[in-house]
């Protein structure tokens, strides 16, 4: 399906207003709203908006209601459906590798599945810098992009993926990739990062307890989001979380938390005791309600543990004979069920992609979370919208549609909240007020 953008009638907040003018308030209704904040959804709904910022939702009728005396709104009806907030992955990889013709065809496919923002979790940083500007002015059909640099002790510079992502530059040296040791200097360090305009600082392996407290403290410091994997390698997942990180990735490794020994690097052969443990214990307990009261968001990635399951260590290299699996998926889903019983709040993102001409990967995630992780898909429409914009730190501005927000939704032709394989049915796509229709198939 091709996706060209309308012009005759789109609102006019893409047309520049002199300084002194405000925008006019725009009105758009005939649709059922899901708003993102987890309430039912509102059916006879309206948005209204000025320039691209979002100043009431609602019912029609309540919202018509609070239109300023002697205004006259522009209305435009979407001819029914069911408008959500665009969907977010808060977990991709868009130059690991760096090749932009790729990258561009990736993020073309994702927008034109209704994805209209993405968390990239470390790569080469002047790509990424060069395809968000791109994206957010209009000059690629692109989710908006938000990047991390990337911290992690020396050792784990060894990976070849480093040197991919630093081409020109000592893995471990450029900004957006830096070996964190005793001696450094965390202040200039998080400056460096925060200079790439990197939207958060992942905090990758191969740091003590220690040292990842002082890197988030820093990093808070300096305004900038954490994001940590479960396991950093001596860091155990509660000594991650206990760090104040924001997000944490990947729900497999946390089982290292119950392992009465764990590796001290990420590059290893070693594999925890799924058979060992249960989700139910109390060691999970203690990890996910800290979590839970914390507002400590967990990235758990279940799609992608399923399909590596018995593949090789996540640190690379293939598998002795005999070892354990990679990943339980079993335990991966009880873990993940069980975080949602306790409250912890669970965004959706991949680590992975499907190949061209499949729904992108975000899709079995939201199938995953909702089929095997206990979320509902009301539930799994927040995990891709409200709580992946928390990921990223820009709550206040994606993620839900209400008064302070941007104009990004999607309309679909039927119901999420009844089948969360209903988020395919995209009709319409709207970014920042921009309005992309999809051709008819």
């Amino acid at each position: 399906m091709g996706v060209a953008a309308l012009v005759a009638d789109v609102p006019s907040a893409a047309v520049a207003q002199a300084p002194a003018t405000p925008p006019p308030l725009e009105v758009l209704h005939g649709f059922t709203l899901i708003d993102g904040l987890g309430g039912a959804p509102v059916p006879e709904a309206a948005l209204a908006f000025r320039g691209t910022t979002i100043v009431d939702a609602g019912a029609l009728r309540d919202v018509l209601s609070r239109v300023p005396d002697g205004e006259v709104a522009v209305r435009l009806d979407l001819g029914g459906g069911y408008v959500v907030p665009g969907l977010i992955d808060a977990h991709v990889h868009l130059a690991t590798a760096p090749n932009r013709e790729l990258a561009v065809a990736e993020l073309r496919r994702l927008f034109r599945a209704g994805i209209t923002a993405v968390r990239d979790m470390a790569g080469d940083a002047r790509l990424l810098g060069a395809l968000a500007l791109e994206a957010r002015t209009g000059r690629i059909e692109s989710p908006d992009i938000h990047y991390a640099a990337l911290v992690a002790g020396p050792s784990f510079f060894e990976d070849p993926r480093t040197r991919a992502s630093a081409q020109g530059v000592s893995p471990g040296e450029a900004p957006w990739m830096q070996s964190i040791t005793p001696e450094t200097d965390l202040a200039l360090a998080v400056a460096r990062a925060r200079g790439t305009s990197a939207s958060g600082l992942k905090i990758y392996a191969d740091l003590d307890a220690v040292t990842v407290r002082r890197v988030t403290e820093e990093a808070h410091r300096q305004g900038l989001p954490v994001w940590a994997h479960a396991m950093v390698y001596p860091a155990r997942p509660l000594e991650i979380v206990r760090s104040g990180v924001d997000v944490v990735s990947h729900v497999c490794p946390a089982a290292w938390e119950a392992m009465a020994e764990a590796p001290e690097r990420y590059h290893h052969p070693r594999r925890p005791g799924y058979e060992l443990v249960s989700a139910e214990a109390p060691v999970f307990y203690v990890l996910l309600r800290e979590m839970a009261d914390r507002r400590t968001i967990l990235d758990p990635t279940l799609a992608m543990h399923a399909l590596v399951e018995g593949g090789p260590p996540e640190g690379g290299g293939p598998a002795p004979a005999g070892t354990p699996a990679v990943c339980s998926r079993e335990f991966a889903r009880a873990l993940v069920r069980r975080a949602h019983e306790l409250g912890v709040p669970i965004a959706a993102g991949t680590d992975f992609t499907t190949a061209p001409g499949q729904p992108p990967a975000l899709f079995l995630e939201l199938e995953a979370l909702v089929e095997h992780g206990g979320l509902s898909p009301l539930a799994a429409i927040g995990a891709a919208t409200r709580v992946a914009a928390a990921a990223i730190g820009l709550q206040d501005r994606i993620g839900t549609l209400q008064a302070g927000t941007e104009v990004t939704f999607l309309l679909l032709s039927r119901d999420p909240t009844a089948d969360i394989d209903n988020l395919g049915t995209v009709k319409e796509v709207w970014k920042n007020a921009a309005r992309y229709r999809l051709d008819p198939p």
